[in-house]
Order: structure tokens, then sequence, then C-alpha cells
């Protein structure tokens, strides 16, 4: 599993419990939900390809786009 952080769209806002909601029914296992949209929690690859283009969430991101690449070469 991934951890992810989803950003609801402000339209969404006002119906924040039934946005996690679907999120649970899909498989996303959430961990913490902020009033102001953000929500944070984990789910396998697969879900999280279903889910990146619903049109409640604003914007996603899972730990592979999260990750900061090292350098490829040492800076001295």
């Amino acid at each position: 599993m991934k951890q992810i952080v989803i950003t609801v769209s402000a339209y969404y806002l006002d119906r924040l419990d039934v946005v996690a909601e679907n999120l649970r029914e899909e498989g996303v296992t959430i961990t913490r939900l902020y009033e102001f949209g953000v929500i944070i929690g984990y789910a396998e690859e697969t879900t999280i390809d279903k889910i990146r283009h619903r049109k409640e969430i604003a914007s996603l991101t899972d730990e592979k786009e999260a990750a900061v690449s090292p350098p490829e070469e040492d800076v001295q």
C-alpha cells in the first residue's frame, strides 16, 4: 500500500463525509480527514489509478510522486 494525500475540490467540501465514504468503498484506508478538504490515507496502486481522476478530487499525491531522487553525482 502507498500513502496518499488527497485534496478535495472546493465544490465538494460541504459533502466531505460523503466523499470520504465513497473513497473507503473504493478501498482507501483513511487515517486523517481535515475539514478544509485534505484526506490522508493508504491505498493499493490499482485503487489509486481508479480514483485519481474522480471529479471530487482536486489533486492526489502518492509517495512515488512525493519522493525526491538523489542527485546522480555527489556534490562536494
